[in-house]
């Protein structure tokens, strides 16, 4: 596997992007990875292992670079909840950023991508986590034509009161989607995601929403209390499926 980062110039400053694709020549479809509050740890670092692995040119921006090279938080000071310096660090950042910065960010990112010969910019797809699921919406409600398909996992703030709330652009989407949700989510619950859940369902939308009993935010993460591993094995499962299908495989 190849591993590298590369440092793409943004409007408001450097950002670490990092990448991971196979040995050979390729090309290989590309797979932009939208990172989850927390930011860039190991977790993070492994999906884009796997999907290399499994044969794509997976692409991991720093989304908090203007705040800092590779930032990270303590995972267990996050675990003690609102109040601790380290969860109120963490929602600070999480709250810097805009659909905006981060869809300017993945453009610098891809003039990038573009010049790398073992990237096939013809086969593109998404994939994200909590805030990361909310801009993979973004992105292929922005780029229709661009996207063959989308990976959100449990999903956050993808259903606000304004008017332009993420899930009121589901419909202009038209790369085909995997949307994974935790039946016990504190963070982004069932209820209050109902509204994203009946857009994925209207026609000509093409989704594929999963239910798993049990699973709290976070579930896709081995170093998350919430880990659940039935949950992330059917969810990477039904992604690669949908990857291997929508953008084929070398």
């Amino acid at each position: 596997m190849i591993e590298k980062e590369e440092v793409v110039r943004t409007d408001d400053g450097p950002m670490t992007v990092t990448v991971r694709h196979p040995d050979d020549s390729g090309p290989f479809p590309v797979v932009i990875v939208y990172h989850d509050g927390p930011g860039l740890r190991a977790d993070i670092h492994d999906v884009s292992r796997k999907l290399a692995g499994a044969g794509y040119y997976a692409v991991l921006p720093d989304l908090y670079h203007r705040l800092g090279r590779q930032i990270s938080f303590d995972l267990a000071g996050i675990g003690q909840g609102p109040g601790s310096p380290e969860f109120d660090r963490l929602m600070a950042a999480v709250t810097s950023l805009s659909d905006d910065m981060v869809l300017a960010d993945t453009a610098a990112m891809l003039e990038v991508t573009a010049k790398d010969p073992a990237a096939d910019m013809n086969a593109k797809a998404a994939m994200g986590f909590c805030m990361g699921a909310r801009f993979t919406l973004r992105l292929l409600a922005a780029d229709p034509a661009g996207y063959a398909a989308g990976s959100a996992l449990h999903p956050s703030n993808c259903v606000t009161d304004d008017p332009d709330s993420p899930h009121r652009s589901v419909g202009k989407i038209s790369a085909e989607l995997f949307v994974g949700l935790g039946a016990a989510d504190k963070l982004s619950p069932l209820e209050l995601n109902k509204p994203l859940r009946d857009e994925l369902r209207r026609p000509p939308v093409k989704a594929t929403v999963e239910i798993f009993d049990g699973a709290d935010h976070g579930f896709m993460f081995p170093q998350l209390p919430a880990y659940q591993q039935h949950a992330a094995s059917v969810s990477w499962d039904r992604t690669l499926e949908l990857f291997h299908r929508t953008l084929g495989k070398r």
